[in-house]
């Protein structure tokens, strides 16, 4: 399982920033999936939302949790998938001529 994750890990680190999340859309519209996968994954994506929120006052990961959300929705919303494009295009830039060396 932890293989499979890694690797579909590194095909989306691989593509272009600005275009891995709407490629990631169309990918997943190409396949046949039910409306019932598709409601499953915006309830799960609302549950992380409300839990984001309330992690940002509470104790927990509250910025990953609504990061997490915000991809599920992605997979389901071109425009998700467009907004989240722009904003790993900008955040790429930004971190470009930085070194991960200390």
């Amino acid at each position: 399982m932890f293989e499979a994750l890694q690797r579909h890990w590194r095909a989306f680190r691989a593509e272009p920033a600005g275009t891995r999340f709407q490629r990631r859309y169309r990918r997943r519209a190409e396949r046949p999936s039910g409306w019932l996968r598709r409601i499953g994954v915006l309830v799960a994506a609302t549950g992380l939302i409300i839990a984001g929120v309330a992690m940002l006052v509470l104790p927990g990961p509250g910025l990953l949790a609504l990061f997490v959300a915000a991809v599920l929705i992605a997979e389901e919303s071109l425009v998700a998938a467009r907004l989240l494009d722009r904003v790993d295009f900008v955040i790429s830039r930004r971190f470009a001529g930085r070194s991960d060396a200390p």
